[in-house]
């Protein structure tokens, strides 16, 4: 097995890694919006530190390849350079979130509380939250699309914005009632 190879496979689970990531993500985002109770938020904490390193692999995986596969064969190019800067974007925002609710989680752990305070529920439950892991999905699709394609300059921006585009039309209102309905349904 070629070196080349190895790296390829090692950046493709870097890539497979953090789609695992966004998955658990959207579940613990959602349990956390939906938690009225330090009991009902805590045990999600756990969750936020596999995140961490699920994340933090990843990020290492897709970057050290990456530069070794670009040095190698692909060259600095369109479709590396805005893949490069999607998932240092992507990773910058994630880390920042991640850190904040988890430091918000980690402040329930000695309350006697019955209820989340406004403060940590403010922050757990943001909307915001739930809109821009919608855009770091698709835009994470965006960066799957660019490496599969390899467009030139144009195909590259025309891709970002088409991902960023479908991640603010999975957070219309329509789609938000319909899911609603259906889990009321359930």
């Amino acid at each position: 097995m070629s070196l080349y190879l190895l790296a390829l496979y090692l950046h493709i689970t870097g890539a497979l890694a953090m789609f695992a990531g966004l998955g658990v993500e959207g579940i613990v985002f959602t349990n956390l919006k939906n938690a009225s109770a330090p009991q009902q938020a805590i045990p999600w904490l756990g969750s936020m530190r596999i995140l961490r390193m699920v994340f933090g692999y990843s990020a290492v995986s897709l970057l050290v390849t990456g530069i070794y596969l670009v040095t190698i064969s692909w060259g600095w190019n369109s479709w590396v350079l805005t893949g490069l800067v999607l998932l240092v974007a992507l990773s910058g925002y994630g880390s920042t979130t991640g850190k904040k609710i988890a430091v918000s989680i980690a402040s329930l752990l000695h309350s006697d509380a019955k209820s989340i305070p406004d403060g940590v529920k403010k922050i757990i439950s943001d909307p915001f939250l739930m809109k821009t892991y919608k855009l770091k999905i698709t835009l994470a699709l965006g960066i799957i699309f660019m490496m599969t394609i390899k467009p030139g300059w144009t195909g590259s921006i025309v891709t970002v914005v088409a991902a960023f585009a479908a991640g603010l039309l999975l957070d219309l209102p329509f789609k938000q009632k319909a899911e609603i309905k259906e889990l009321e349904s359930a």
